[in-house]
Protein backbone atom coordinates (compact mmCIF):
# COMPACT_ATOMS: atom_id res chain seq x y z
CA UNK A 1 0.00 0.00 0.00
CA UNK A 2 2.91 2.37 0.66
CA UNK A 3 4.54 1.43 -2.64
CA UNK A 4 4.48 4.36 -4.98
CA UNK A 5 4.13 4.51 -8.83
CA UNK A 6 8.12 4.31 -9.24
CA UNK A 7 8.14 1.60 -7.02
CA UNK A 8 5.92 -0.42 -9.28
CA UNK A 9 7.27 0.59 -12.74
CA UNK A 10 10.79 -1.09 -12.59
CA UNK A 11 8.85 -4.52 -11.89
CA UNK A 12 6.86 -4.27 -15.46
CA UNK A 13 8.56 -5.18 -18.58
CA UNK A 14 10.10 -2.92 -20.80
CA UNK A 15 7.92 -2.63 -23.45
CA UNK A 16 5.28 -1.20 -20.73
CA UNK A 17 7.67 1.31 -18.52
CA UNK A 18 7.82 4.19 -20.83
CA UNK A 19 6.08 5.79 -23.74
CA UNK A 20 7.45 5.87 -27.07
CA UNK A 21 5.58 8.68 -28.16
CA UNK A 22 6.51 12.21 -25.90
CA UNK A 23 3.07 12.84 -24.49
CA UNK A 24 3.13 10.18 -22.13
CA UNK A 25 0.53 8.16 -23.88
CA UNK A 26 0.01 3.88 -24.26
CA UNK A 27 0.38 3.30 -27.46
CA UNK A 28 -2.70 0.70 -29.45
CA UNK A 29 -0.15 -1.70 -29.10
CA UNK A 30 1.04 -1.50 -25.98
CA UNK A 31 -2.99 -1.40 -24.74
CA UNK A 32 -3.22 -4.94 -26.01
CA UNK A 33 -0.51 -6.18 -24.33
CA UNK A 34 -1.64 -4.61 -21.19
CA UNK A 35 -5.04 -6.11 -21.89
CA UNK A 36 -3.70 -9.80 -22.47
CA UNK A 37 -1.90 -9.52 -19.76
CA UNK A 38 -5.22 -8.83 -17.44
CA UNK A 39 -4.04 -5.17 -16.67
CA UNK A 40 -6.15 -3.26 -18.35
CA UNK A 41 -9.38 -3.42 -16.45
CA UNK A 42 -12.15 -1.18 -16.79
CA UNK A 43 -11.01 0.74 -13.62
CA UNK A 44 -7.81 1.13 -15.49
CA UNK A 45 -9.51 2.34 -18.77
CA UNK A 46 -11.59 4.64 -17.07
CA UNK A 47 -8.39 5.94 -15.29
CA UNK A 48 -6.71 6.03 -18.23
CA UNK A 49 -9.14 8.34 -19.98
CA UNK A 50 -9.10 10.27 -17.19
CA UNK A 51 -5.49 10.73 -17.41
CA UNK A 52 -5.87 11.72 -21.20
CA UNK A 53 -7.87 14.31 -20.27
CA UNK A 54 -6.30 16.29 -17.77
CA UNK A 55 -3.22 15.99 -19.64
CA UNK A 56 -4.94 17.33 -23.06
CA UNK A 57 -7.49 19.44 -21.99
CA UNK A 58 -7.20 21.85 -18.97
CA UNK A 59 -10.82 23.22 -18.82
CA UNK A 60 -12.97 22.43 -15.88
CA UNK A 61 -14.82 19.42 -16.30
CA UNK A 62 -18.15 18.79 -13.82
CA UNK A 63 -18.25 15.19 -12.41
CA UNK A 64 -20.99 12.89 -13.43
CA UNK A 65 -22.24 11.72 -10.10
CA UNK A 66 -21.63 14.98 -8.60
CA UNK A 67 -24.30 16.24 -10.96
CA UNK A 68 -26.50 13.74 -9.96
CA UNK A 69 -26.01 14.74 -5.96
CA UNK A 70 -27.03 18.03 -6.25
CA UNK A 71 -29.94 17.08 -8.60
CA UNK A 72 -30.92 14.71 -5.46
CA UNK A 73 -30.19 17.41 -3.04
CA UNK A 74 -32.46 20.31 -4.91
CA UNK A 75 -35.00 17.95 -4.74
CA UNK A 76 -35.16 17.07 -1.15
CA UNK A 77 -34.97 21.32 -0.46
CA UNK A 78 -37.87 21.76 -2.30
CA UNK A 79 -39.95 18.98 -0.75
CA UNK A 80 -38.65 20.19 2.29
CA UNK A 81 -39.66 23.91 0.90
CA UNK A 82 -42.98 22.61 -0.22
CA UNK A 83 -43.88 20.88 3.06
CA UNK A 84 -43.09 23.71 5.08
CA UNK A 85 -45.36 26.21 2.83
CA UNK A 86 -48.28 23.45 3.24
CA UNK A 87 -48.05 23.62 7.51
CA UNK A 88 -47.88 27.41 7.45
CA UNK A 89 -50.94 27.26 4.99
CA UNK A 90 -52.57 24.51 7.04
CA UNK A 91 -52.24 26.71 10.55
CA UNK A 92 -53.88 29.90 9.31
CA UNK A 93 -56.84 27.09 8.10
CA UNK A 94 -60.33 28.52 8.63
CA UNK A 95 -63.48 25.81 8.03
CA UNK A 96 -64.86 26.99 4.90
CA UNK A 97 -68.25 27.22 6.29
CA UNK A 98 -67.26 29.84 8.70
CA UNK A 99 -65.23 32.41 6.29
CA UNK A 100 -67.14 35.17 5.46
CA UNK A 101 -68.06 35.55 1.44
CA UNK A 102 -68.37 38.79 -0.27
CA UNK A 103 -68.61 39.28 -3.83
CA UNK A 104 -66.34 42.59 -3.48
CA UNK A 105 -63.09 41.42 -2.38
CA UNK A 106 -61.36 38.56 -3.59
CA UNK A 107 -59.12 38.24 -0.66
CA UNK A 108 -62.22 37.03 1.11
CA UNK A 109 -63.21 34.40 -0.84
CA UNK A 110 -61.89 31.00 0.69
CA UNK A 111 -58.26 30.15 -1.27
CA UNK A 112 -58.30 26.75 -3.24
CA UNK A 113 -56.09 24.16 -1.51
CA UNK A 114 -52.63 23.61 -2.87
CA UNK A 115 -51.66 20.06 -3.64
CA UNK A 116 -51.11 17.98 -0.55
CA UNK A 117 -47.92 16.44 -0.48
CA UNK A 118 -47.29 12.75 1.32
CA UNK A 119 -46.55 12.84 4.63
CA UNK A 120 -44.42 9.73 5.87
CA UNK A 121 -46.33 6.98 4.65
CA UNK A 122 -49.43 8.61 5.56
CA UNK A 123 -51.87 11.06 3.05
CA UNK A 124 -52.36 15.05 4.62
CA UNK A 125 -55.70 14.21 4.82
CA UNK A 126 -55.56 11.80 7.02
CA UNK A 127 -52.84 12.94 9.58
CA UNK A 128 -55.17 16.25 9.39
CA UNK A 129 -58.31 14.40 10.98
CA UNK A 130 -56.01 13.01 13.81
CA UNK A 131 -55.57 16.26 15.64
CA UNK A 132 -54.48 15.70 19.10
CA UNK A 133 -57.36 15.66 21.36
CA UNK A 134 -55.08 17.68 23.70
CA UNK A 135 -55.16 20.72 21.82
CA UNK A 136 -56.34 23.61 23.51
CA UNK A 137 -59.25 26.06 22.06
CA UNK A 138 -58.91 29.41 22.42
CA UNK A 139 -60.71 31.43 25.06
CA UNK A 140 -62.30 34.79 24.46
CA UNK A 141 -59.42 36.35 26.83
CA UNK A 142 -56.51 35.03 24.34
CA UNK A 143 -58.56 36.10 21.22
CA UNK A 144 -59.19 39.34 23.40
CA UNK A 145 -55.40 39.68 23.88
CA UNK A 146 -54.42 39.13 19.99
CA UNK A 147 -57.06 41.51 19.05
CA UNK A 148 -55.08 44.40 21.38
CA UNK A 149 -51.75 43.77 20.01
CA UNK A 150 -52.77 43.61 16.40
CA UNK A 151 -54.34 47.32 16.77
CA UNK A 152 -51.47 48.27 19.04
CA UNK A 153 -48.60 50.38 18.24
CA UNK A 154 -46.61 48.78 21.02
CA UNK A 155 -44.34 46.01 20.65
CA UNK A 156 -45.29 42.85 21.98
CA UNK A 157 -42.15 43.47 24.90
CA UNK A 158 -43.96 46.56 25.96
CA UNK A 159 -47.06 44.84 25.69
CA UNK A 160 -46.12 42.63 28.19
CA UNK A 161 -44.51 44.80 30.32
CA UNK A 162 -47.71 46.88 30.79
CA UNK A 163 -49.81 43.72 32.04
CA UNK A 164 -46.78 43.00 34.29
CA UNK A 165 -46.86 46.66 35.61
CA UNK A 166 -50.45 46.32 36.06
CA UNK A 167 -50.28 43.49 37.99
CA UNK A 168 -52.60 41.79 35.46
CA UNK A 169 -51.84 37.64 36.19
CA UNK A 170 -50.34 36.67 32.98
CA UNK A 171 -51.49 33.27 32.84
CA UNK A 172 -54.76 34.53 31.59
CA UNK A 173 -53.15 36.27 28.68
CA UNK A 174 -50.97 32.57 27.67
CA UNK A 175 -51.91 31.81 24.52
CA UNK A 176 -52.05 27.89 23.88
CA UNK A 177 -49.73 25.66 22.22
CA UNK A 178 -51.75 25.30 18.58
CA UNK A 179 -51.32 22.18 16.47
CA UNK A 180 -49.99 23.85 13.28
CA UNK A 181 -53.10 21.72 11.65
CA UNK A 182 -55.78 22.88 13.82
CA UNK A 183 -57.47 26.54 13.22
CA UNK A 184 -56.43 29.51 14.25
CA UNK A 185 -59.65 30.36 16.08
CA UNK A 186 -62.42 29.10 17.72
CA UNK A 187 -65.40 30.03 15.34
CA UNK A 188 -67.92 29.03 18.59
CA UNK A 189 -66.13 31.72 20.58
CA UNK A 190 -69.24 34.98 20.65
CA UNK A 191 -66.00 37.24 20.06
CA UNK A 192 -65.11 35.46 17.00
CA UNK A 193 -65.08 38.36 13.89
CA UNK A 194 -63.44 36.95 10.54
CA UNK A 195 -62.00 40.39 9.50
CA UNK A 196 -58.41 39.43 9.79
CA UNK A 197 -58.14 38.93 5.88
CA UNK A 198 -60.02 42.66 5.51
CA UNK A 199 -57.90 43.97 7.88
CA UNK A 200 -54.06 42.39 6.01
CA UNK A 201 -55.97 43.76 2.38
CA UNK A 202 -56.43 47.71 3.76
CA UNK A 203 -52.99 47.53 5.36
CA UNK A 204 -51.47 46.15 1.84
CA UNK A 205 -53.44 48.83 0.26
CA UNK A 206 -51.99 51.96 2.49
CA UNK A 207 -48.76 50.03 1.64
CA UNK A 208 -48.89 50.48 -2.00
CA UNK A 209 -50.90 54.18 -2.06
CA UNK A 210 -47.99 55.56 -2.76
CA UNK A 211 -48.31 57.07 -6.74
CA UNK A 212 -51.30 54.40 -7.17
CA UNK A 213 -54.46 55.86 -8.39
CA UNK A 214 -56.68 52.58 -8.26
CA UNK A 215 -55.68 52.31 -4.92
CA UNK A 216 -55.91 55.50 -3.83
CA UNK A 217 -59.74 55.39 -5.38
CA UNK A 218 -60.98 51.94 -3.54
CA UNK A 219 -59.63 53.45 -0.58
CA UNK A 220 -61.47 56.22 -0.66
CA UNK A 221 -64.53 54.50 -1.59
CA UNK A 222 -63.74 52.33 1.53
CA UNK A 223 -64.05 55.51 3.42
CA UNK A 224 -67.38 56.59 1.91
CA UNK A 225 -69.05 53.19 2.05
CA UNK A 226 -66.82 51.23 4.47
CA UNK A 227 -67.93 50.10 8.23
CA UNK A 228 -66.52 52.01 11.01
CA UNK A 229 -63.61 49.40 11.81
CA UNK A 230 -62.24 49.51 8.03
CA UNK A 231 -62.40 53.51 8.23
CA UNK A 232 -60.81 53.48 11.48
CA UNK A 233 -57.74 50.87 10.41
CA UNK A 234 -57.46 52.98 7.42
CA UNK A 235 -56.35 56.25 9.50
CA UNK A 236 -54.50 54.60 12.11
CA UNK A 237 -52.23 53.55 9.04
CA UNK A 238 -52.24 56.84 7.32
CA UNK A 239 -51.12 58.11 10.56
CA UNK A 240 -48.00 56.06 10.26
CA UNK A 241 -46.96 57.86 7.18
CA UNK A 242 -48.37 61.49 7.70
CA UNK A 243 -47.43 63.64 6.50
CA UNK A 244 -45.79 62.10 3.64
CA UNK A 245 -48.94 60.28 2.06
CA UNK A 246 -50.45 64.33 2.37
CA UNK A 247 -47.78 65.22 -0.13
CA UNK A 248 -48.34 62.15 -2.74
CA UNK A 249 -49.92 62.90 -5.79
CA UNK A 250 -52.98 60.30 -4.86
CA UNK A 251 -52.64 59.64 -1.19
CA UNK A 252 -53.54 63.25 -0.64
CA UNK A 253 -57.30 62.66 -1.79
CA UNK A 254 -57.81 59.48 0.59
CA UNK A 255 -57.03 62.15 3.30
CA UNK A 256 -59.05 64.32 2.29
CA UNK A 257 -61.81 62.46 1.94
CA UNK A 258 -61.12 61.59 5.64
CA UNK A 259 -62.47 65.22 6.55
CA UNK A 260 -65.58 64.15 4.52
CA UNK A 261 -66.96 60.69 5.35
CA UNK A 262 -65.73 59.84 8.73
CA UNK A 263 -66.91 60.65 12.04
CA UNK A 264 -65.64 63.28 14.12
CA UNK A 265 -63.09 61.00 16.35
CA UNK A 266 -61.22 60.35 13.56
CA UNK A 267 -61.08 63.71 11.89
CA UNK A 268 -59.79 65.27 15.15
CA UNK A 269 -57.55 62.69 15.15
CA UNK A 270 -55.85 63.17 11.99
CA UNK A 271 -56.09 67.04 12.76
CA UNK A 272 -54.13 66.62 15.42
CA UNK A 273 -51.39 64.59 13.85
CA UNK A 274 -51.04 67.14 10.88
CA UNK A 275 -50.80 69.52 13.29
CA UNK A 276 -47.38 70.41 13.14
CA UNK A 277 -47.32 70.32 9.74
CA UNK A 278 -49.34 72.64 8.50
CA UNK A 279 -46.92 75.27 6.96
CA UNK A 280 -44.98 72.58 5.09
CA UNK A 281 -48.48 71.00 3.28
CA UNK A 282 -49.80 75.05 3.05
CA UNK A 283 -46.01 75.19 0.44
CA UNK A 284 -46.78 71.96 -0.93
CA UNK A 285 -48.68 71.16 -4.21
CA UNK A 286 -50.76 68.18 -3.18
CA UNK A 287 -50.68 69.00 0.79
CA UNK A 288 -52.34 72.72 0.29
CA UNK A 289 -55.30 70.68 -1.08
CA UNK A 290 -55.38 68.72 2.32
CA UNK A 291 -55.34 72.00 4.15
CA UNK A 292 -57.75 73.64 2.41
CA UNK A 293 -59.99 70.73 3.30
CA UNK A 294 -58.97 70.57 6.63
CA UNK A 295 -59.97 74.44 7.01
CA UNK A 296 -63.68 73.59 5.44
CA UNK A 297 -63.84 71.34 8.35
CA UNK A 298 -62.91 74.06 11.30
CA UNK A 299 -65.89 76.03 9.59
CA UNK A 300 -67.89 77.53 12.89
CA UNK A 301 -64.95 75.83 15.35
CA UNK A 302 -63.67 78.46 17.03
CA UNK A 303 -61.11 76.24 19.11
CA UNK A 304 -59.70 74.68 16.02
CA UNK A 305 -59.43 78.01 13.57
CA UNK A 306 -57.37 79.27 16.40
CA UNK A 307 -54.85 76.38 16.55
CA UNK A 308 -54.40 76.80 13.13
CA UNK A 309 -54.21 80.54 12.48
CA UNK A 310 -51.46 79.56 15.78
CA UNK A 311 -49.61 77.57 13.33
CA UNK A 312 -49.40 79.94 10.39
CA UNK A 313 -49.98 83.45 11.15
CA UNK A 314 -46.38 83.62 11.97
CA UNK A 315 -45.56 82.60 8.10
CA UNK A 316 -47.83 84.42 6.32
CA UNK A 317 -45.68 86.78 4.94
CA UNK A 318 -43.79 83.55 3.54
CA UNK A 319 -46.61 82.15 2.10
CA UNK A 320 -48.41 85.40 -0.01
CA UNK A 321 -45.36 84.62 -2.34
CA UNK A 322 -45.80 80.91 -2.62
CA UNK A 323 -48.17 80.10 -5.36
CA UNK A 324 -49.60 77.03 -3.27
CA UNK A 325 -49.46 79.34 -0.07
CA UNK A 326 -52.20 81.34 -1.86
CA UNK A 327 -54.78 78.99 -1.87
CA UNK A 328 -54.51 78.46 1.74
CA UNK A 329 -54.96 82.21 2.42
CA UNK A 330 -57.51 82.43 0.07
CA UNK A 331 -59.37 79.80 1.77
CA UNK A 332 -59.04 80.84 5.49
CA UNK A 333 -60.56 84.24 4.16
CA UNK A 334 -63.50 82.18 3.03
CA UNK A 335 -63.80 80.37 6.38
CA UNK A 336 -62.82 81.99 9.21
CA UNK A 337 -64.38 84.96 11.03
CA UNK A 338 -62.97 88.14 9.13
CA UNK A 339 -62.07 89.89 12.46
CA UNK A 340 -59.33 86.71 13.14
CA UNK A 341 -58.05 87.73 9.83
CA UNK A 342 -57.74 91.48 10.34
CA UNK A 343 -53.74 90.82 10.13
CA UNK A 344 -53.68 90.10 6.35
CA UNK A 345 -54.51 93.94 5.74
CA UNK A 346 -51.05 95.55 6.29
CA UNK A 347 -49.48 92.07 4.51
CA UNK A 348 -51.17 93.17 1.85
CA UNK A 349 -50.33 96.37 1.41
CA UNK A 350 -46.82 95.34 1.62
CA UNK A 351 -46.97 92.86 -1.08
CA UNK A 352 -49.42 95.19 -3.63
CA UNK A 353 -47.97 95.16 -6.36
CA UNK A 354 -46.78 91.36 -6.22
CA UNK A 355 -50.23 89.87 -5.45
CA UNK A 356 -51.69 92.37 -7.66
CA UNK A 357 -50.45 90.37 -10.78
CA UNK A 358 -50.68 87.58 -9.59
CA UNK A 359 -53.88 84.81 -9.82
CA UNK A 360 -54.80 84.14 -6.77
CA UNK A 361 -53.14 86.91 -5.32
CA UNK A 362 -55.82 89.24 -6.90
CA UNK A 363 -58.60 86.94 -5.98
CA UNK A 364 -56.91 87.56 -1.95
CA UNK A 365 -57.27 91.42 -3.18
CA UNK A 366 -61.35 91.07 -3.92
CA UNK A 367 -62.15 88.87 -0.84
CA UNK A 368 -59.95 91.98 1.10
CA UNK A 369 -61.68 94.81 -0.56
CA UNK A 370 -65.68 92.86 -0.18
CA UNK A 371 -65.23 92.14 3.94
CA UNK A 372 -63.84 95.28 5.24
CA UNK A 373 -64.83 98.72 5.68
CA UNK A 374 -63.42 101.42 3.89
CA UNK A 375 -61.72 103.08 6.53
CA UNK A 376 -59.66 99.62 6.72
CA UNK A 377 -58.44 99.74 3.05
CA UNK A 378 -58.12 103.10 2.07
CA UNK A 379 -54.71 102.50 1.66
CA UNK A 380 -54.82 99.50 -0.53
CA UNK A 381 -57.60 101.98 -3.18
CA UNK A 382 -55.20 103.84 -3.19
CA UNK A 383 -52.34 101.42 -4.47
CA UNK A 384 -54.51 100.59 -7.19
CA UNK A 385 -55.61 104.01 -7.84
CA UNK A 386 -51.44 104.54 -8.56
CA UNK A 387 -50.86 101.78 -10.28
CA UNK A 388 -53.69 101.63 -12.25
CA UNK A 389 -51.74 101.79 -15.90
CA UNK A 390 -49.46 98.46 -14.83
CA UNK A 391 -52.51 97.36 -13.62
CA UNK A 392 -54.92 97.07 -16.02
CA UNK A 393 -52.69 95.80 -19.10
CA UNK A 394 -51.87 92.62 -16.97
CA UNK A 395 -54.25 89.31 -17.26
CA UNK A 396 -54.67 89.35 -13.40
CA UNK A 397 -54.02 92.81 -12.59
CA UNK A 398 -56.82 94.26 -14.62
CA UNK A 399 -59.92 92.27 -12.09
CA UNK A 400 -58.34 94.25 -9.07
CA UNK A 401 -59.51 97.50 -10.77
CA UNK A 402 -62.53 95.98 -12.32
CA UNK A 403 -63.87 94.91 -9.13
CA UNK A 404 -63.21 98.44 -7.57
CA UNK A 405 -65.17 99.73 -10.21
CA UNK A 406 -67.65 97.58 -10.30
CA UNK A 407 -68.26 96.87 -6.06
CA UNK A 408 -66.56 99.91 -4.82
CA UNK A 409 -68.97 102.57 -2.99
CA UNK A 410 -69.02 106.12 -4.98
CA UNK A 411 -65.42 107.69 -3.55
CA UNK A 412 -63.10 110.30 -4.40
CA UNK A 413 -59.97 107.07 -5.44
CA UNK A 414 -63.47 105.51 -7.68
CA UNK A 415 -63.86 109.03 -9.43
CA UNK A 416 -60.63 109.68 -10.06
CA UNK A 417 -59.73 106.28 -11.51
CA UNK A 418 -62.98 106.49 -13.78
CA UNK A 419 -61.14 110.11 -14.96
CA UNK A 420 -57.47 108.01 -15.78
CA UNK A 421 -59.53 105.43 -17.18
CA UNK A 422 -61.41 107.77 -19.79
CA UNK A 423 -58.02 109.70 -20.57
CA UNK A 424 -56.22 106.82 -22.23
CA UNK A 425 -59.84 105.56 -23.26
CA UNK A 426 -58.56 104.87 -27.04
CA UNK A 427 -55.10 102.80 -26.12
CA UNK A 428 -56.56 101.12 -23.00
CA UNK A 429 -59.22 99.93 -25.58
CA UNK A 430 -57.46 98.40 -27.72
CA UNK A 431 -55.11 96.21 -25.08
CA UNK A 432 -57.08 92.71 -24.82
CA UNK A 433 -56.60 92.75 -20.48
CA UNK A 434 -57.32 96.68 -20.54
CA UNK A 435 -60.63 96.91 -22.73
CA UNK A 436 -62.16 95.10 -19.94
CA UNK A 437 -61.13 97.45 -17.43
CA UNK A 438 -62.45 100.82 -20.11
CA UNK A 439 -65.92 98.31 -19.79
CA UNK A 440 -66.35 98.64 -16.26
CA UNK A 441 -65.19 102.19 -16.18
CA UNK A 442 -68.50 102.83 -18.98
CA UNK A 443 -70.53 101.46 -16.27
CA UNK A 444 -69.49 103.97 -13.40
CA UNK A 445 -70.89 107.05 -15.80
CA UNK A 446 -73.90 109.00 -16.27
CA UNK A 447 -75.78 110.11 -19.33
CA UNK A 448 -74.09 113.53 -20.40
CA UNK A 449 -70.60 111.42 -19.75
CA UNK A 450 -71.72 109.25 -22.13
CA UNK A 451 -73.00 111.92 -24.01
CA UNK A 452 -69.15 113.43 -24.27
CA UNK A 453 -68.13 109.92 -25.28
CA UNK A 454 -70.10 109.63 -28.23
CA UNK A 455 -68.98 113.06 -29.67
CA UNK A 456 -65.43 112.52 -29.26
CA UNK A 457 -66.26 108.62 -30.68
CA UNK A 458 -67.28 110.34 -33.91
CA UNK A 459 -64.76 112.38 -34.45
CA UNK A 460 -61.60 111.40 -36.87
CA UNK A 461 -58.02 112.22 -35.70
CA UNK A 462 -55.36 113.63 -37.84
CA UNK A 463 -54.06 110.63 -38.84
CA UNK A 464 -57.34 108.46 -39.89
CA UNK A 465 -59.62 108.10 -42.85
CA UNK A 466 -62.48 107.23 -40.58
CA UNK A 467 -63.59 108.12 -37.35
CA UNK A 468 -62.52 106.50 -34.22
CA UNK A 469 -65.83 104.77 -33.83
CA UNK A 470 -65.36 102.82 -36.86
CA UNK A 471 -61.84 102.11 -35.82
CA UNK A 472 -62.74 100.68 -32.78
CA UNK A 473 -65.96 99.07 -33.65
CA UNK A 474 -63.70 96.79 -36.38
CA UNK A 475 -60.60 96.23 -33.58
CA UNK A 476 -60.66 92.54 -31.93
CA UNK A 477 -61.05 93.55 -28.30
CA UNK A 478 -62.10 97.18 -28.41
CA UNK A 479 -65.36 96.08 -30.61
CA UNK A 480 -66.30 94.73 -27.13
CA UNK A 481 -65.70 98.85 -25.56
CA UNK A 482 -68.01 99.76 -28.14
CA UNK A 483 -70.86 97.14 -28.04
CA UNK A 484 -71.09 97.91 -23.97
CA UNK A 485 -71.23 102.00 -24.90
CA UNK A 486 -74.15 100.85 -27.06
CA UNK A 487 -75.75 98.48 -24.59
CA UNK A 488 -75.24 101.72 -21.99
CA UNK A 489 -76.41 104.39 -24.12
CA UNK A 490 -79.61 105.86 -24.55
CA UNK A 491 -82.63 105.89 -28.07
CA UNK A 492 -80.75 109.42 -28.96
CA UNK A 493 -77.22 108.46 -28.57
CA UNK A 494 -78.27 105.41 -30.55
CA UNK A 495 -80.00 107.29 -33.34
CA UNK A 496 -77.60 109.90 -33.47
CA UNK A 497 -74.92 107.56 -34.59
CA UNK A 498 -76.89 105.28 -36.80
CA UNK A 499 -77.45 108.63 -38.86
CA UNK A 500 -73.94 109.38 -39.31
CA UNK A 501 -72.70 105.90 -40.24
CA UNK A 502 -75.16 106.57 -43.04
CA UNK A 503 -74.88 109.98 -43.72
CA UNK A 504 -71.27 109.18 -44.75
CA UNK A 505 -70.95 106.28 -47.16
CA UNK A 506 -67.12 105.54 -46.70
CA UNK A 507 -67.55 104.84 -42.69
CA UNK A 508 -70.75 102.85 -43.21
CA UNK A 509 -68.57 100.99 -46.19
CA UNK A 510 -65.42 101.09 -43.66
CA UNK A 511 -67.21 99.74 -40.91
CA UNK A 512 -68.87 96.48 -42.60
CA UNK A 513 -65.52 95.79 -44.49
CA UNK A 514 -64.32 93.61 -41.02
CA UNK A 515 -66.07 91.02 -38.95
CA UNK A 516 -66.57 92.91 -35.77
CA UNK A 517 -67.37 95.62 -37.56
CA UNK A 518 -70.33 94.25 -39.03
CA UNK A 519 -71.76 92.72 -35.78
CA UNK A 520 -71.36 96.01 -34.47
CA UNK A 521 -73.40 97.17 -36.65
CA UNK A 522 -76.23 94.59 -36.92
CA UNK A 523 -75.94 95.10 -32.96
CA UNK A 524 -76.74 98.69 -33.41
CA UNK A 525 -79.96 98.32 -36.03
CA UNK A 526 -81.49 96.01 -33.27
CA UNK A 527 -80.82 98.50 -30.66
CA UNK A 528 -82.83 100.58 -32.30
CA UNK A 529 -85.41 98.72 -33.39
CA UNK A 530 -86.21 97.28 -29.97
CA UNK A 531 -86.30 101.03 -28.46
CA UNK A 532 -89.31 102.58 -28.20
Amino acid sequence: MNNTLGDTLPSLPNDFQGTENGEGQLSDQQKVKLGNLGMMTPMSNTLTYDFEQITLDTSPKESVVNHKNYENIDTINEQEENKCKLQKYQSFKVAKDQIRKSPKHKTCQPQQTVPQLEIGEQNLETHTEQQSPDTPSMNAQTLKFIKELWNSEKSETEYFKEIVDQKIPIVDYKIPTLNIYSPLVDCNSPMYEPDIEMDLYLTSLVDSLWGNQIVSRKLQKMLETGSNEQKELIVQKLERVSPQVEKDIFGNYVVQKIFECTNNKLQQRMFTKLKPHFYDLSKNTFGCRVMQKLIEYTYNRNDLQIQVLQQLQSNMRSLVYDLNGNYVIFKMLETFDKFKMEFMIPIVEESFNYMGQQIYGCKIIHKIIQQYSQQQITKIIRLSVQNYNILSQTEYGNYVLQHILQYWIPSQEKFHLVQLVLQQFFQLSINKYASNTVERALEALGKQELVSIMKWLLCRSPNQYTSNFVVLANHQYANYVIKKFLVLSDHNVLKYISDHLYQNQSEFTAIKSTVHGQRINSFLDKQIQNLP
